[in-house]
């Protein structure tokens, strides 16, 4: 027959009483009393917590947030990220200079040299190519390997030429340079991006191009409702 004491550990409920009858042990009272949380927290599983979205947990308390301008929350919620074209500095969010024949990177938060150019120091210099012999090429246009050529970031091949590429409102070229992206908070609808619309009780996912209901909510059409 099991010892009390270890009954009690096995259950996890030191401190309360345990019967033994006919060889099975009865839990009585068997309770134990909630963690007292801080203010703007939430029990996650046994005695643990967690601060609820916007603020941070800072030793036992919940801390709100403080997002600096051209800021977002993080998609945890306890941190913030900066808007694309700007750069984390500190506590605040500083443009990103980009220079003549360089470009945003995808992120958004540093920026890269066009084809053809490279970095030195903070400006993008001309690679130096020998002259050899190459395809006539059209404008806006380079070798990629033989007689092939390819067109340059923000255009793109029409038959014997090169386009540039049309970016429309709210939008930014992607890695490729040969389509665009739509902003945080916008969502492309054909050749246009649209703006999302947060509801009540919601937030924009890490894409930036949906929304998820907060914790405690549940997803009903076009609103959050509480679970």
């Amino acid at each position: 027959m099991a010892s009390p004491v270890f009954a009690r550990t096995m259950f996890g409920c030191a401190g309360n009483p345990l019967i033994v009858a006919l060889g099975v042990l009865l839990l009585v009272g068997c309770t134990e009393e909630p963690p007292e949380l801080p203010e703007h927290a939430y029990t996650t599983f046994g005695d643990q917590w967690r601060c609820e979205r916007g603020f941070k947990r800072v030793e036992d308390e919940c801390q709100s947030v403080e997002v600096p301008e051209h800021a977002f929350l993080s998609y945890n919620g306890d941190d913030w990220t900066c808007e694309r074209g700007f750069r984390r500095i500190e506590d605040d969010c500083q443009p990103v200079e980009v220079p003549k024949n360089a470009y945003l990177d995808y992120a958004g938060h540093r920026w890269a040299c066009d084809r053809g150019f490279k970095r030195a120091e903070d400006e993008c210099q001309p690679i130096e190519v020998s002259e050899e012999a190459s395809p006539d090429l059209p404008e806006h246009a380079f070798v990629s390997y033989g007689d092939k050529w390819k067109c340059d970031r923000g255009f793109q091949r029409v038959t014997d030429r090169c386009e540039e590429i049309q970016v429309p409102e709210h939008t930014f070229l992607n890695d490729t340079g040969k389509d665009w992206k739509c902003e945080r908070g916008y969502k492309r609808v054909k050749e246009q991006c649209q703006r999302i619309q947060v509801p009540e009780h919601a937030f924009l996912s890490t894409s930036g191009d949906a929304w998820v209901c907060d914790r405690g909510f549940k997803r009903e059409g076009n609103r959050c409702s509480p679970q």
